[in-house]
């Protein structure tokens, strides 16, 4: 498809509300808030919101980018639930969440409206994101949208590859990935559960896979355009293995914390959205990797056990939230099912 030309013929301007959730974010809010002013897209209305922070980052936005509208939270919040909270205090007919660690091209904003104009079934948009080392923008991939497996294992697309245009058709994906997601506001919404798009019980991480997947289970499409462009200076990473060291050698980049969030949300995602007949259809991908997972936890990363208190204090809520997932679905299983790779 070739939407740049689309980009003339649209009749209106949409307005696209633009958050940026920031904590002791000195190191990057310069270059994020700078991109941010610099797109060619005029009809942007952004709101940076601001948590209890000991450096700078309050001082530069004040004093840099007064334009912006700065609300400052009285708590810390994690992007998701932050970004709850946005989306009540805007009106955009898109929604943009930025972590500050992003730096958008120029006709970011632009190509992604013009992509979302084209077909109204697209929920959230996916960039082509590329990392950043040393501050230096590379044309490393970050990632092109999550891809998820029969055995449930989900990364990220193209994380760690040099582009060579192996990535440069836009597709439909079964997930946006949570650095610079681009929603449309009526999906967004559509998608809540108990009043909530960001399941706030995951407090952080992996939501972004839940959304994601409860919005095609609603009937939305993520959708990955590759001339919409960011860059990332990514701390983590999330992408397929080469060997059972690698795997070893990728979770050890991932804090402890994130660890233990990352193996309860993702097993409150499955919980969730999952179809039971398709886990049961998949079971010796699935079992195969759960099995190999505990055994790894068990002998190196028993901390990751404290995870399992609070999944079960949980999983009542998670049941709960399932049922009326399900009941309110509009993809069937077969359609599901078709993304497991």
């Amino acid at each position: 498809m070739r939407f740049r030309a689309l980009i003339p013929m649209m009749n209106k301007t949409p307005l696209v509300s633009v958050s940026l959730v920031v904590r002791n974010g000195e190191k990057y809010i310069r270059d994020c808030l700078v991109a941010v002013r610099a797109q060619t897209y005029q009809n942007i209305k952004v709101i940076v919101f601001y948590n209890p922070s000991t450096d700078r980052t309050r001082e530069i936005i004040e004093n840099e980018f007064p334009e912006f509208r700065l609300f400052e939270s009285e708590e810390n919040y994690p992007p998701g639930p932050a970004w709850n909270r946005c989306l009540a205090m805007t009106k955009g007919d898109y929604f943009l969440g930025l972590c500050v660690d992003v730096v958008m091209d120029k006709d970011f904003v632009k190509n992604a409206v013009a992509v979302m104009e084209h077909d109204k079934k697209i929920g959230a948009l996916q960039a082509k994101i590329y990392k950043t080392e040393r501050g230096v923008k590379t044309n490393i991939i970050d990632t092109t949208g999550f891809m998820i497996f029969k055995s449930r294992r989900i990364v990220n697309r193209g994380h760690g590859e040099e582009d060579k245009g192996q990535y440069d058709r836009a597709e439909e994906i079964f997930s946006y990935e949570g650095a610079a997601p681009f929603w449309r506001r009526e999906a967004i919404v559509a998608s809540a559960v108990d009043g909530q798009c960001h399941d706030e019980d995951y407090l952080w991480y992996a939501d972004d896979i839940d959304l994601g997947w409860r919005m095609r289970l609603f009937g939305w499409k993520s959708f990955f355009a590759p001339h919409v462009v960011a860059w990332h200076d990514r701390s983590t990473t999330k992408r397929l293995s080469t060997g059972r060291w690698d795997f070893i050698a990728l979770r050890r980049t991932i804090p402890a914390r994130k660890r233990m969030l990352d193996w309860r949300n993702t097993h409150f995602t499955f919980i969730k959205n999952d179809f039971f007949l398709s886990q049961l259809k998949n079971a010796r991908f699935f079992l195969s990797r759960e099995i190999q997972l505990f055994i790894y936890i068990l002998f190196f990363e028993p901390y990751t056990l404290l995870a399992v208190p609070k999944f079960i204090v949980f999983l009542p809520n998670m049941l709960k939230k399932r049922r009326y997932i399900m009941r309110h679905r509009r993809c069937s299983r077969s359609d599901m099912e078709r993304w497991f790779r």
